[in-house]
């Protein structure tokens, strides 16, 4: 009866798509991951060539315009940032003056953050923040563009457990 029982749970499983506990701790270890490429951040702006030129002031390589916005590539092909041209019936949203604001925050690891943010307050930037780490010591330098968004610039390979390229 109990070969039965266990005949049935693991059959069971199969049909749901439940993996066995021993499959499980195997399959975790030669799983394919699950996100698979470096993020593409997206922005809506008014006018998505003039904000491109803050992005390419910083360093990005434009990859390519067309109607619909500007598409920047970060250095070696690693990523991209994509500024469209956001709906004419909306309207930019209000002035982030802090990155504790809602919103999104992306953080990009670079080489060397005292250029980046040079460059930053020489193309206008809003907004220049930096926090220090309590725990690390490393300091991210969060950069505000003239249409409110906020990204964050940290040093290469602050974090062991995240691979990069």
């Amino acid at each position: 009866m109990r070969v039965v029982y266990i005949c049935a749970t693991m059959a069971l499983g199969l049909i749901l798509g439940l993996p066995s506990s021993r499959a499980t701790a195997q399959e975790a270890n030669t799983a394919p991951p699950l996100f698979t490429a470096t993020p593409t951040v997206l922005l809506r702006s008014p006018d998505p060539t003039k904000l491109a030129e803050f992005y390419l002031a910083l360093g990005m390589k434009e990859g390519r315009r067309n109607e619909f916005g500007v598409i920047i590539y970060l250095e070696n092909g690693q990523g991209s940032l994509e500024i469209l041209k956001m709906d004419l019936n909306r309207k930019p949203g209000g002035p982030k003056t802090t990155r504790k604001q809602q919103g999104v925050v992306a953080i990009f690891e670079v080489t060397d953050q005292v250029e980046l943010v040079r460059r930053a307050k020489e193309a206008g930037a809003t907004l220049v923040e930096r926090w220090t780490s309590s725990e690390r010591g490393h300091s991210i330098y969060y950069v505000g563009d003239w249409e409110n968004n906020i990204f964050g610039f940290t040093p290469r390979y602050h974090n062991p457990k995240i691979k990069v390229p």
